[in-house]
């Protein structure tokens, strides 16, 4: 259960996350991304379950070739996103866990920098869709979301937003993980549209001393970009640390 985002369990995830190989030039870019995940639970197997998607610090480089790469980045703060899944948790006849959650999705232009966000108020429907056995994981999180209000400046937000996670359970604690996030940005023209990630991780669960109601776990995984559109990065490696407590309506720390 500890792995499930979508089950009756309060979290903090930490992403650290880097892309390389971004046009021109190979750059890199790099993301601090907190999404804490807050259940509440009802009886019958019923939860509400938020998030949030807070990039703290984000640093990428400017996109025009022009600018000299020693100077060609900016860092500051993206956009937030906020999601609420009405979820229901069933159990199958082999003692399987079948997960099902449907709610909405909203983002927030909050970047504090144009080149950090999309500049738009976004909204959209989210649906997960998940199974826990017993040595594995799998959960699908995907949505897609438009941009609302007023155009002003900015570009029109039309995209699609997968979350696939899967995790096999290994001894000592120690478990492999598959983690991608695939992305069609709608608005790009038919072939310059999608983000597929592929590769693999590994990660441990991690016994907090003096802290019994606490657990953690930590991954690292790492991706090359099979499908990119021509502004993509090549690779991705992301780092994760996950503090959690069984607890659904306190977090202990």
């Amino acid at each position: 259960m500890a792995e499930n985002p979508v089950s009756g369990v309060t979290r903090l995830p930490v992403l650290n996350s880097a892309q390389f190989g971004l046009p021109p030039r190979d750059r890199a870019a790099y993301g601090l991304v907190l999404a804490p995940i807050i259940p509440k639970v009802f009886n019958g197997g019923w939860s509400i379950i938020t998030r949030l998607t807070i990039p703290a610090v984000v640093t990428v480089p400017f996109a025009s070739d022009a600018v000299p790469p020693s100077t060609g980045r900016t860092t500051g703060f993206g956009d937030i996103g906020w999601e609420a899944l009405g979820h229901k948790m069933l159990r199958g006849k082999k003692q399987q866990l079948y997960d099902v959650g449907l709610g909405p999705f909203a983002g927030f232009p909050s970047a504090s920098d144009d080149f950090l966000g999309t500049g738009r108020w976004r909204l959209g429907p989210e649906i997960a869709l998940g199974i826990t056995a017993r040595h594995w994981v799998t959960v699908l999180i995907a949505r897609n979301e438009w941009s609302v209000g007023d155009k002003s400046n900015r570009a029109d937000v039309n995209q699609l937003t997968m979350s696939y996670l899967l995790f096999y359970n290994l001894p000592k604690l120690f478990y492999l993980v598959y983690e991608p996030i695939i992305t069609v940005n709608w608005e790009r023209q038919p072939g310059d549209r999608a983000t597929l990630p592929v590769g693999i991780g590994v990660g441990r669960h991690i016994r907090v001393p003096r802290r019994p109601r606490l657990g953690m776990t930590a991954r690292v995984s790492g991706f090359y970009n099979a499908v990119r559109p021509d502004t993509g990065a090549k690779w991705q490696v992301v780092a994760t640390l996950v503090f959690f407590n069984p607890n659904p309506a306190v977090f202990d720390f």
